[in-house]
């Protein structure tokens, strides 16, 4: 008995450690690898910078800073936070404070493994296992060297998912009714920084019908029939309260949206756009019929309004015979040599914006910007826009000419639109399940197994080969980051097995959740015209979780298997 204090100090002291090991990596990449290049952390710090000094949610940054609905405002909030405390703009201040958000990530993260593991014997070690991998995960951690919100979002994730839990696993019907009004007002305020984050309040909403509806009750009833109908209320019930926490969290910004521009927009716009600008929506159609992979992002859509789009930067897969690839060259050569001359270009620009004309080089950062926002109406960042554009300079010739063409007069018109629509149409009608299944499945093992490396001096993609770059030494470290991918699916798909293998109702519970988690995400982002990696990166906490208690299982075996070979 006299041990078991001094194994629970131990315990602590492991614990301890790891978060600090946690805190001390991030901290270091936000001193030597501090990264300001997404043009979303810019419009972020504009925000932020407005609040603070103008009083005035708008990215502009000149006036009349006319009010902004591109952006939710929880990030920018967030930044305003910090500068108030008298830092400044001191960005350094930032990401120290991510550091410590992330840390706590980490944390949870290790109290999900806990809870989550099924055997009373192992917990202990998923626990660790699990805060091991998520404090030397680099997939995650480099964002706390940027100015984006995947950080905090990440943060709330794993609240949520702590909250639901509990809720799950209590038995005290107060103590779970407030479980679940906190897991909805979390899971608004994840939603305020990231509106997809509205896919895993949706997870949890689906894992609270399925829990509810299939646990039976304490109460004992007379009838199957009594014990269904009480089930079915109690999940209403709850899923009310959930529902109207989530709302909760979200009504100010909705209420501040209807005052300032009289419509209902609870969340940012489809494509960041602002009330009454053009969306060239017919065009993202026809670029969803073909795209398949993050390489082609930059000249076919960020490079969109910011400067020539050229027809051989496109893949052979986009046009299904010579006459289809001659009709988009045609309309790419309309949209890169509009007949109207640069004056109406700045008069068309300046209308767009509201409140008036803005400066030429701000207005190319809010396209390129806006561009960025994926199809889900997130506010989500740019994924290097510049190293992106880049990666494709390197790979087609006619790219380098781009840079040196960005003067030039570009511009998608409704009518160059509406043809790019009819050739969508045409190309969906011809080839239904290439668009609605093979292509998102594509998609989808483009984003998964990429290197996750952005924002690091070596980011990239590992094929083609050729294309690496022998002095930033990616043939090193992308395979490396490659390999740890492959790793983390491996940890996560035997760390579900093991759940499934328990025949533990809750075990299969948490089993359920983290499915929805990830594939609700993946399958979303996967229907989208810019599949970017960056956009799954806050699946690696479930990853995490679910490796930590297979690593507990793998060492528990090795451990046995030891113990049977000496005796």
């Amino acid at each position: 008995m006299a041990k078991k204090p001094g194994g629970k100090q131990n315990g602590l002291l492991v614990y301890a450690l790891i978060l600090i090991t946690a805190f001390s990596f991030r901290v270091a990449l936000a001193r030597f690898l501090p990264n300001d290049s997404p043009d979303d952390g810019r419009v972020y710090d504009q925000i932020a910078r407005n609040i603070r000094e103008k009083h005035v949610y708008s990215h502009d940054s000149e006036p009349p800073f006319a009010p902004s609905l591109i952006r939710m405002p929880g990030y920018p909030l967030f930044l305003a936070g910090i500068y108030s405390l008298g830092t400044g703009n001191d960005k350094t201040t930032v990401r120290v404070v991510q550091a410590l958000v992330d840390t706590a990530t980490c944390a949870m993260i290790a109290f999900l493994a806990f809870l989550w593991e099924p055997d009373e014997k192992r917990k202990h070690r998923s626990s660790i296992a699990a805060l091991v991998l998520a404090a030397v995960c680099p997939f995650t951690a480099i964002y706390v060297a940027t100015i984006l919100s995947e950080t905090p979002t990440m943060f709330c994730v794993a609240a949520m998912c702590l909250t639901a839990t509990l809720a799950l696993k209590s038995t005290n019907q107060r103590k779970t009714l407030w479980l679940w009004v906190a897991t909805g007002l979390i899971a608004g305020v994840a939603v305020l920084f990231r509106p997809d984050s509205g896919l895993f309040a949706l997870a949890l909403g689906l894992t609270l019908v399925v829990a509810t509806l299939s646990r039976s009750t304490e109460v004992k009833l007379e009838s199957k029939r009594d014990e269904l109908l009480f089930r079915t209320a109690r999940t209403s019930y709850l899923g009310a309260v959930f529902s109207l926490a989530f709302c909760l969290a979200l009504a100010p910004w909705a209420v501040r949206n209807y005052r300032v521009f009289h419509f209902f927009q609870p969340l940012s716009p489809a494509h960041a756009e602002m009330p009454g600008e053009f969306v060239p929506r017919g065009y993202f159609t026809w670029v969803r019929t073909w795209i398949d992979d993050g390489r082609y992002i930059g000249p076919s859509i960020w490079m969109l309004d910011a400067g020539p789009i050229k027809l051989a930067s496109m893949p052979d897969t986009a046009f299904d015979s010579p006459e289809e690839k001659q009709r988009v060259g045609v309309l790419f050569e309309k949209y890169n040599h509009p007949v109207e001359e640069p004056e109406l270009f700045t008069d068309q620009e300046d209308s767009k914006k509201p409140g008036g004309a803005e400066d030429p080089s701000q207005a190319n950062e809010k396209t390129e910007t806006d561009k960025s926002a994926d199809s889900s109406g997130d506010e989500d960042e740019a994924n290097g826009d510049e190293e992106a554009a880049g990666d494709e300079e390197d790979q087609a010739d006619e790219n380098n000419s781009v840079e040196a063409g960005s003067d030039q007069s570009v511009e998608m018109t409704p009518e160059i639109d509406a043809a790019f629509a009819q050739i969508a149409r045409e190309r969906i009608a011809r080839h239904p399940l290439r668009y609605y299944v093979w292509l998102p499945l594509r998609r989808a093992h483009s984003m998964w197994f990429d290197t996750h490396s952005d924002y690091y001096p070596f980011q990239g993609q590992l094929l083609p080969l050729d294309d690496l770059d022998y002095d930033i030494y990616q043939q090193y470290l992308l395979p490396l980051f490659a390999g740890l991918t492959l790793v983390c699916s491996l940890l996560g798909i035997a760390g579900a097995w093991f759940l499934w293998q328990a025949r533990d109702f809750n075990a299969r519970l948490w089993l359920l959740l983290t499915a929805l988690m990830v594939f609700l995400r993946v399958g979303f982002f996967s229907s989208l015209e810019n599949p970017e990696p960056r956009y799954l990166v806050e699946v690696f906490p479930f990853l995490s979780i679910l490796g930590g208690i297979a690593a507990g299982r793998v060492l528990e075996i090795i451990r046995t298997r030891k113990l049977t070979t000496s005796l």
